[in-house]
């Protein structure tokens, strides 16, 4: 997939439906914390949601390379997505912040990080997952909503969907249930995942 600006900007369909999913999350002030997946045309995900007039701040991994990294940030800066290197000074009080304040906060936690993770269920068999996220909703009130590029007859197109998550529900509990709606996403569209390290530790 190229990273000309016009396939950068290019944005996705995103039914009315799935709008107000997203905006009545937002209307309750608490801010919402955004799962997504390296599935399909996930760059274009954050791209649609500030097109539709959602602000988005996206949580994101320095890359190995800090010329790609500064090509990354001026590709979504100006299409207005807004980025939180999760290893620079501050970054955990800057995502708090986001939600707090009301915010869309965005992060992808599909794959194996080295993060703070649990083992819990992903595709059918217990994986190391990052916890932080549902660490963040259990601490600040957010609401959890996923969202992912998903198939429909004429392509690729958003989808949201809110995670109802019982108040007494653990830190695992809450990554369990956002594991649960990723597998769903990626089994309907199997071949635009991206799987290019163990994901799961009988891999290594």
């Amino acid at each position: 997939m190229g990273t000309s600006e016009d396939t950068w900007a290019a944005v996705l369909p995103f039914p009315d439906a799935e709008r107000t999913v997203l905006a009545e999350a937002l209307r309750e002030g608490r801010g919402v914390l955004f799962v997504s997946a390296h599935l399909g045309p996930w760059e274009r995900v954050a791209q649609t949601l500030v097109a539709s007039g959602f602000p988005l701040t996206t949580v994101a991994r320095e890359s190995y390379d800090p010329r790609l990294t500064a090509l990354y940030d001026r590709l979504r800066g100006s299409k207005g997505v807004a980025s939180i290197y999760r290893g620079a000074a501050g970054a955990p009080l800057r995502m708090l912040r986001t939600l707090r304040s009301g915010g869309l906060l965005a992060m992808l936690m599909d794959l194996r990080s080295r993060v703070p993770s649990i083992e819990v269920p992903f595709l059918g068999a217990p994986a190391a997952t990052p916890v932080g996220p549902a660490r963040m909703a259990c601490r600040t009130g957010a609401a959890i909503v996923v969202g992912t590029a998903a198939p429909s007859p004429d392509g690729p197109q958003l989808t949201v969907t809110r995670l109802t998550i019982d108040d007494l529900a653990s830190e695992a509990d809450v990554t369990a249930c956002i594991n649960d709606e990723l597998s769903k996403r990626i089994l309907a569209m199997p071949e635009q995942w991206v799987w290019m390290h163990p994901r799961w530790s009988e891999d290594e």
